[in-house]
């Protein structure tokens, strides 16, 4: 044998899936999740447990934390008990004002810097958030939002209006996004007419209802929808 040549083929057989051709280390898409008010972004993720498996078969979950820790909580809202620290993305004031909004898409702009997310998925605060992020044209290339029990708030529209504006972006283009808003038909805290209302002013928009109250659905009859939503919007977007 060629001197060195044993090492050689060694190290070749061992270089492992760095070695890979693109089309064999193909990578899944992207989706960035927005956990609700006293949620964290662990406890999230452990709540939609049975859609989560499904969904992160074919892609990539990452779950974010809010930037606000809270106390507490109040009466009905969906609490961590997990042992994380309650999280919220905005607070409301002593007038019941919905305030920090603007630091709440700077916040997700700071954390995603440099990322890029084929998909945005929220429950309740956080599927607000999420349609007002595709509306503000961040994170970069978003093609589909998804959200759960999420309520429309004109305020949460005005500050991703204000902010694309500083930013020299048309908010209108997020419109074109498609968008699907899930709500609960006996949904106390998330009545079905404010999600229809958040999927009229977001664009481009479909709901569609489950027979539970405030979650995110996790039966295989919804689940199934949203992969479906999702395949077909981010290949129609993926097409040349």
């Amino acid at each position: 044998m060629v001197p060195g040549l044993g090492l050689w083929l060694l190290l070749l057989t061992a270089e492992g899936p760095s070695s890979m051709s693109p089309k064999m280390a193909a990578t899944k898409p992207r989706i960035l999740c927005l956990h609700g008010k006293f949620q964290s972004g662990s406890s999230f993720r452990q709540k939609i447990g049975g859609a989560r498996r499904k969904l992160e078969r074919a892609y990539d979950l990452e779950f974010l934390d809010g930037p606000i820790m809270l106390e507490g909580g109040d009466a009905g809202e969906e609490k961590d008990g997990k042992g994380d620290v309650p999280r919220a993305w905005w607070i409301r004031d002593d007038d019941g004002k919905h305030v920090r909004l603007r630091e709440a898409l700077e916040y997700v702009r700071m954390k995603t810097q440099g990322q890029r997310y084929d998909a945005l998925i929220g429950f309740s605060q956080g599927g607000t958030l999420a349609t007002a992020l595709a509306l503000n044209g961040f994170p970069r290339g978003i093609k589909a939002v998804v959200t759960a029990g999420a309520p429309m708030i004109n305020e949460a529209f005005m500050v991703a209006s204000e902010m694309a504006l500083d930013d020299g972006m048309d908010s209108s283009g997020g419109h074109s996004i498609r968008k699907l808003h899930i709500a609960g038909e006996k949904d106390e805290m998330v009545p079905v007419k404010s999600t229809q209302a958040l999927c009229d002013a977001g664009g481009n928009g479909e709901l569609l209802l489950h027979e539970k109250g405030h979650m995110f659905p996790t039966k295989a009859v919804s689940v199934n929808h949203i992969m479906s939503f999702l395949e077909t919007t981010l290949s129609i977007a993926s097409e040349p």
